[in-house]
Parts: C-alpha cells; sequence; structure tokens
C-alpha cells in the first residue's frame, strides 16, 4: 500500500522565525508541528526532540527534520527512512510540495492490525478447507458403505454362477440372473442418488428438509436392500402405525436406514429377521430398527456412536465395514434435532431407535402462513 493512505493533513503550521518559548505549550499537545512561513515555503518539522537535542532562539535553527519523502513511496520505504534518519515523523511531499506528515506509530499499528487481519483471514481459510476436506471424505465413507452391500450381493450372484453354472437347470440360472439385474440396477439408481446429493453437497453437507411419507423412505430402503437380506434367508418387515409425514431432509434418512438396517443384516443370523417400523411420540416420530442377531455387549454400546470408537466388528458372515455408519448416523439425526439409541431386546437381538421431526398441521401454518394438505399421497399448499 501506498504511503499516501496515511499522511495527516490536520496538521499545525507555525512560522520559522517564532522564538522557541513561543511553541513550547503547543508541542506539549502536538507530537509534531510543521514549520512553514506565510507564503506556503515549507522548512521542515519540529518535535520536543528538537527543542532538546538542539536548543536555539528561533524555531528555523532547531529544525533537524527538513527533507521531504516522497508520497508514492510504499510503506516499508517510508519506515526505512524514518529508521536512517532516526525520527518517528517525516512531512510528505509531492511534485516538491509539502502536503502532509506521515507518523511511524500509525504505521506499526496499520501492519499490526493488517498482519492480525492476515492471520485471522488464514485461520478462517484453513478452517474451510479443513471442514471442505472432512466433507469429502465423509461423502466417500457414505458412498462406498452405501453401495459396499449391494455389489457383495452381486458378487454373491456372479459367484453361484461362476461355482454351479453346469449343475444348474436353465429356470435357476435364469432366475439369479434376473436377481443380478434387479440389484445392478437398484445399485445404479443409488449411485445416481448418491453422486447426485455428493455434487449438491460439495463443499458441506447441506440440511434441506421436505416433507416425507416415513413408510415410503422405509420401504424403499428394505428394497433396496432386500437382496442383501435374501443372501442370509433374513426376512424384511416393515410396519407404521399410519400415514405419518416427517419434515425431514431425505437424502439423509435414507443414509440413516441403510446404514442401521445393514449392520442389522451384518449382525444377524442366517433365517433371521429385521423388523422397521415408526410410532409418534409428541413433536416427534420413533424410527426403530431390530432384529434377532447377536446383539450389542453393554461395554460396547457406549462408544458405538463416538467418532474416536471406529472399530467395526466382523459380522455373523465375516463382514466387514468401516466402522463409521453409525457415527454418520448420529451426526445426521442430530442434524435433524433428533436422538438416537441402542437397547437389547430381552429375547435375543438388538433394537436401534431414533427420532424425526413429526409434520404437524398447525405447525406448518405457524411457520409458513399457508395449509397444507396430504391426499393419496399428495402434498399441496392451499
Amino acid at each position: 500500500m501506498k504511503i499516501a493512505y496515511f499522511i495527516r493533513k490536520d496538521f499545525l503550521t507555525i512560522n520559522p522565525y517564532l522564538g522557541l518559548n513561543a511553541i513550547k505549550n503547543k508541542l506539549l499537545k502536538n507530537y509534531a508541528i510543521a514549520v512553514q512561513d506565510d507564503e506556503g515555503v515549507f522548512y521542515g518539522v519540529i518535535t520536543a526532540n528538537d527543542i532538546v537535542q538542539n536548543p536555539k532562539t528561533l524555531i528555523i535553527d532547531c529544525l533537524s527534520i527538513k527533507e521531504l519523502v516522497d508520497c508514492e513511496l510504499s510503506i516499508e520505504e517510508t519506515i526505512y527512512k524514518m529508521d536512517v534518519a532516526k525520527t518517528d515523523v517525516v512531512p510528505m511531499g509531492k511534485n516538491g510540495k509539502f502536503v502532509g506528515l506521515v507518523f511511524k506509530n500509525e504505521l506499526y499499528k496499520y501492519i499490526s492490525d493488517y498482519n492480525l487481519e492476515l492471520e485471522n483471514t488464514i485461520k478462517e481459510r484453513t478452517k474451510e478447507l479443513e471442514e471442505a476436506i472432512a466433507t469429502k471424505d465423509l461423502m466417500f465413507s457414505i458412498i462406498a458403505h452405501d453401495l459396499k452391500s449391494p455389489f457383495n450381493v452381486i458378487l454373491g450372484f456372479t459367484g453361484l454362477l461362476k461355482d454351479r453354472l453346469h449343475e444348474m437347470d436353465i429356470k435357476k440360472a435364469e432366475k439369479l440372473i434376473s436377481g443380478m439385474n434387479t440389484q445392478a440396477r437398484n445399485t445404479y439408481n443409488l449411485l445416481e442418488d448418491l453422486l447426485t446429493w455428493a455434487r449438491n453437497n460439495s463443499n458441506k453437507i447441506g440440511y434441506n428438509p421436505i416433507y416425507c411419507n416415513i413408510s415410503s423412505i422405509c420401504n424403499e430402503v428394505i428394497n433396496q436392500l432386500k437382496d442383501t437380506a435374501q443372501m442370509k434367508n433374513i426376512t424384511l418387515n416393515s410396519f407404521h402405525s399410519a400415514e405419518v409425514y416427517v419434515y425431514v431432509d431425505k437424502n439423509m434418512v435414507e443414509v440413516i436406514l441403510r446404514n442401521l438396517i445393514t449392520n442389522s443384516i451384518k449382525f444377524t443370523e442366517s433365517f433371521g429377521k429385521i423388523d422397521v417400523y415408526s410410532m409418534p411420540m409428541d413433536e416427534f416420530i420413533e424410527v426403530s430398527v431390530s432384529d434377532n442377531g447377536i446383539g450389542i455387549e453393554e461395554k460396547v454400546k457406549a462408544n458405538l456412536f463416538k467418532s474416536d470408537f471406529n472399530e467395526s466388528t466382523p459380522g455373523t458372515a465375516n463382514e466387514r465395514g468401516s466402522g463409521l455408519g453409525l457415527v454418520i448416523c448420529k451426526r445426521f439425526i442430530e442434524r435433524h434435532q433428533g436422538k438416537i439409541w441402542v437397547e437389547n431386546n430381552k429375547e435375543k437381538g438388538s433394537t436401534f431407535k431414533f427420532t424425526l421431526p413429526i409434520f404437524k398441521e398447525e405447525l406448518h401454518k405457524q411457520n409458513f402462513g399457508k395449509s397444507l394438505k396430504i391426499t393419496s399421497g399428495k402434498i399441496s399448499l392451499s
């Protein structure tokens, strides 16, 4: 930055031929005074230090700061000239004409403030970069986690065909191929949804709530995972008390359900069952994913949702995972102002429960001023 920005033009001027006694009181109130005659000719700048170091009768004889500094210089160049002249103030000139004063303490204050601002900017940019990297990592974790199960199904189908094709009749082979085709199509659609979501949230995980039917969301996710469950002959059931609508980010809820149902499949023995059901609870709906699997030890339950506890336990068929699924679930549920917890079933297995904000007509009117009608699964404003 050019030094011209810091030139003080509200300076006091005195005649060079006055005596020192005439300006002593003025120097107590003004650190530096410009010395000019009645015709505007500039002679220099006088400070209290000049009077101490070179006490003379007339002001003109006491001056030590006489040279004008070009106002086109930079801050660094101006400070250098001050250091060489051993002064804290210099007169500034433009085309040889005196235009004002510059003080070293004001330059240092600017540099200090600028460095502080720069430091804060660097911290903010670093934080934004760290958040962006963390978001990318989270997106990759979600995509990898949600695609692993359907690809395992496809690998299972292809493995059966590879090892037993010559032993199968044509109808059984066609059934396996049809299953592969369905699963591949579902996986492709899932990948499209995940990539679209990732593109829309490239810098941070967005929160875009809409009114959704919780039963429809659960059934969509179950349909995506039914072939994974069939690989272990596990039955997936879905029960819901009524046509219940929630105000949620649909993509996030799908990720939550896929994680929880996939975990239940992972830790349930062959020929087991998994029930997904929901129940209205005041301002929220409570969604449960219950299985009759191997259950969870009490000492493990306390650490399930902690980000620094990413140990993954092998499933009943030695399935592997990243250990991040439940951490992601907790983060997304809390974004909805909900809660998540786990309970062990009395007989066998465990139940993961979480809450989501339920839709209520009076709440919508309060927030949006319009009535929202739900008929035959369709939502409209009136």
